[in-house]
């Protein structure tokens, strides 16, 4: 625990100066001021995570798969073995987010931070950084040790700091079972009505989605969670996946590079990320409203506002990088656009 607080400790809050130079060179350009809307705050946001105003050249998707022990419950509708078989076809681009970064030519690396039992086959982007092969069923026992807990995020964080020739990530999961983990930690973060926090996931049927509702309001409850530390949620209903996600965000927030937030689990480790430490917002961005009915309450609770609404529930990422161009383009209008002066200059 002492070498997370030392990193959180290190973390500053975006450079504000940044951000101001940045609307001065936007409001200075040939259009009225602030008419490129979300682009121009996209480019003030980013200017601030990085510290100046530069192009961003090279992001890269980041996955985080494991298992859910909670899945023994009946919250989930597909089996538990789906976590590595989708896993896998990730890795080969024949699911949605390895379609999607090969159609936009975004690095794709997936991490196996939980998945029970071993992708036999070797992949060039497939990393195995696992500590415990699955979490615990929540509803009998804690899903993992505040040590596990720890270690996990701390694998995140790791993750981004070797990753050094990219300047902004996205992140995304696989794991069957972990819209009920996800939504287990919003409601004990937030105390918010079930109806709000609790989805159907990838198809849950009436009887089902009830059963979950339950099984996440007997947990919180049993482990008395309401006013315990985000980690110590993490650890009682939480993921591997998400866990590492939490450790994204603050890798993210310490090397001073953007993270992007996909759906709705994506967006409840930012969650857990924030309330660890409240300067990591500034090196976040919402991307897309994820259909998850949770998701309209992470973004309140974070003060965000995704800028795509695609209708899209699948997770992965697949919402986050479809917004790579969109940003990559809003830092092209500071550092291309010409002023009025300037267009009068090169045409008269």
């Amino acid at each position: 625990m002492k070498e997370l607080e030392e990193i959180l400790k290190s973390i500053d809050g975006g450079n504000k100066i940044a951000g101001k130079y940045c609307k001065e060179i936007l409001d200075s350009k040939m259009k009225p001021q602030g008419s490129l809307g979300i682009l121009e705050s996209l480019a003030i946001k980013v200017s601030e995570a990085k510290g100046e105003i530069s192009s961003l050249n090279k992001g890269c998707h980041l996955i985080a798969s494991s298992d859910n022990g909670i899945v023994e419950e009946g919250v989930a509708s597909c089996p538990i073995e789906y976590t590595k078989i989708v896993s896998q076809a990730m890795v080969n681009k024949i699911a949605a987010i390895g379609i999607l970064c090969d159609n936009l030519g975004i690095d794709l690396k997936l991490y196996d931070v939980g998945i029970k039992g071993n992708i036999e086959k070797q992949y060039p982007n497939l990393y195995i950084k696992k500590i415990i092969s699955g979490t615990k069923n929540f509803s009998k026992e804690k899903a993992m040790s505040t040590e596990e807990c720890i270690k996990t995020i701390k694998i995140g964080i790791g993750i981004i700091d070797g990753l050094k020739e990219y300047d902004f990530f996205s992140n995304g999961e696989m794991g069957i079972g972990n819209t009920t983990t996800s939504s287990a930690i919003l409601y004990a973060l937030t105390e918010k009505p079930l109806d709000m926090v609790v989805g159907r996931g990838a198809g849950l049927c009436d009887e089902g989605i009830e059963r979950k509702k339950r099984v996440i309001k007997s947990s919180c409850e049993k482990y008395d969670l309401f006013q315990k530390s985000p980690i110590e949620i993490l650890s009682s209903v939480g993921g591997l996946d998400i866990a590492t996600m939490v450790g994204f965000y603050i890798g993210a927030a310490k090397n001073k590079k953007p993270m992007l937030i996909d759906g709705f689990i994506s967006a409840v480790a930012a969650l857990v990320a924030v309330r660890i430490e409240p300067k990591i917002k500034d090196y976040i961005i919402a991307t897309h409203m994820s259909e998850e009915p949770g998701m309209k309450v992470v973004m309140e609770e974070l003060e965000l506002k995704p800028f795509l609404n695609m209708e899209m529930r699948l997770g992965e990422g697949t919402g986050a990088v479809l917004a790579y161009p969109i940003i990559k383009s809003a830092l092209e209008i500071p550092l291309r656009m010409k002023t009025k002066d300037e267009v009068y200059n090169i045409f008269k």
